[in-house]
């Protein structure tokens, strides 16, 4: 999912890694608990709660790979599944291009075992993906 806002690189990178207002930029966190403090590094942890399927879900959060206004990723796990969240962010002549891509990783489980999982999800994550751009974009500006 990808989406340009109309900003300044290192102020939208600024935005998205402020990770402990979170929840006053996307809608769909509804609590977040910093477990690491100080400013966004590898290594960070966070619980956060969204709202799926229409019950609260909570889950460690961490920042596993981070480049300074160029990208970093936030891994968690589920059922033993490991779940990479990575934000990428460039410099466009109106602002900067924001993409997200979304991994899922069995972690040793039979390859074709997540496959159906996987394309059940797809949607929903495009999804959620593309509205918490939305909300990140709005609550910039751009």
């Amino acid at each position: 999912v990808s989406n340009e806002i109309a900003a300044p690189l290192d102020r939208v990178f600024q935005t998205f890694t402020d990770i402990e207002h979170g929840p006053a930029h996307v809608s769909g966190i509804k609590k977040l608990e910093m477990m690491t403090p100080g400013p966004v590094h590898i290594g960070t942890r966070w619980l956060e709660t969204r709202e799926v399927m229409g019950r609260l879900d909570t889950a460690e959060m961490e920042i596993t790979s981070f480049e300074r206004n160029r990208m970093y990723t936030i891994t968690h796990y589920k059922a033993r599944v490991r779940i990479d969240t990575t934000f990428r962010f460039e410099p466009t002549d109106g602002g900067t291009k924001v993409t997200v891509e979304f991994d899922l990783d069995s972690g040793g489980l039979p390859p074709g075992l997540l496959a159906p999982l996987g394309w059940a999800l797809a949607g929903k994550v495009e999804k959620v993906l593309s509205d918490d751009l939305a909300d990140l974009k709005r609550s910039i500006g751009g």
